[in-house]
């Protein structure tokens, strides 16, 4: 519940911090997900990967606007953690965040 709270709280204070709702301030970026190399924990759940992904980011000083999770990514049939689960993740974010979520294997999602 207070995962919840957390992240309510996050979003509020974004969208409250927000001086231009200009969508041209965001870019798409996207990652393909892996086994267990993703830098955020795993969840099955895709609700729950969001909310993991979003605080996990908060953590960084990278607000991410929207998220987007579907499984058009290649699945890769093997054991090892760096493995593909077929699983995109993609995301909202704003410019000025766009190299610092490329050290984190993001690209530009056009």
């Amino acid at each position: 519940m207070t995962k919840y709270l957390l992240i309510l709280l996050i979003g509020l204070t974004s969208l409250g911090c927000s001086s231009d709702d200009d969508s041209s301030e965001n870019n798409l970026v996207i990652y393909n997900q892996t086994y267990c190399s993703d830098p955020w924990e795993s969840m099955e759940n895709n609700r729950d990967l969001v909310d993991q992904i979003i605080t996990y980011f908060a953590t960084k000083n990278i607000v991410i606007s929207n998220v987007t999770i579907d499984d058009k990514g290649t699945q890769q049939v093997c054991l090892a953690c760096f493995c593909l689960t077929g699983k995109r993740i993609i995301l909202e974010v704003n410019k000025n965040d766009l190299e610092a979520i490329k050290e984190y294997g993001f690209q530009e999602y056009k």
